[in-house]
């Protein structure tokens, strides 16, 4: 999804779909690589290729992904620990992300690796959301989804720091990043990118992928959740 956003403008994408004009606006090294990325795999669509047959390429779009071997869940999780079992919360309630599982993700790319060369005319040089029934929740509310019966509880209805101060925050750590670099890699989970994603609303409500290529989850959101937390568990289980 960050091929389009959250942009670095803030701008909110609600209920969006493949089709909605939206701004992307991007100075990070991560979005910037995806788009670029996908702009190379839908220019590829149609090229001929040895033996003279046209290559079929389509895009897929997952939103925030999760799932067993998450690694930021299991860093937020250590966090948690470290902290007697309490997050703080961070991010304002209000702000909704779109969430899918990694199942789901698996599942539609193995649909279109079955429905791409027969459905060329359709398909080639589109692009398609990754989604689910997983819920639209706050990151922080979602996460603790997981978290909460691993023993981990979000403490506070608000942000306990104020927006300028984590910005800081995460400035500092970008700098202390970049003087580190030479000698180690440093890698915080807050910085300027991170923060400005967390802080903006990005959720999709489409069904082009079901529309073009039959797709449907192939996993609920019960059951996501469930495969999700039993990984937390056995994680959990592991560090006692």
């Amino acid at each position: 999804m960050e091929v389009v956003g959250p942009n670095i403008k803030g701008h909110p994408f609600y209920r969006g779909n493949e089709d909605t004009p939206y701004e992307a606006v991007h100075r990070h090294p991560y979005p910037r690589s995806k788009a670029l990325a996908e702009q190379l795999v839908l220019e590829a669509n149609g090229r001929k290729v040895r033996g003279g047959l046209p290559l079929v390429t389509c895009a897929l779009r997952p939103t925030g992904i999760y799932g067993e071997g998450h690694q930021i869940m299991r860093d937020l999780y250590q966090q948690g620990l470290r902290l007697g079992g309490r997050l703080f919360r961070a991010i304002p309630a209000s702000v909704e992300h779109g969430r899918v599982y990694v199942g789901n993700v698996a599942w539609m790319h193995v649909l279109v690796a079955r429905e791409l060369q027969e459905r060329a005319a359709l398909m080639g040089g589109q692009v398609y959301f990754c989604y689910d029934k997983s819920p639209y929740k706050s990151y922080e509310d979602f996460n603790m989804e997981f978290l909460g019966p691993c023993g981990l509880r979000l403490v506070g209805t608000r942000p306990l720091l104020p927006y300028w101060l984590l910005m800081l925050l995460a400035f500092l750590n970008a700098l202390l990043q970049w003087l580190l670099r030479p000698l180690l890699l440093y890698a915080p989970l807050l910085n300027p990118y991170t923060l400005a994603m967390a802080n903006t609303t990005f959720t999709v409500s489409t069904d082009k992928a079901q529309r073009h290529f039959g797709y449907e989850p192939l996993f609920s959101w019960e059951e996501s959740r469930t495969r999700t937390v039993r990984w937390m568990q056995t994680m959990d289980s592991s560090a006692q």
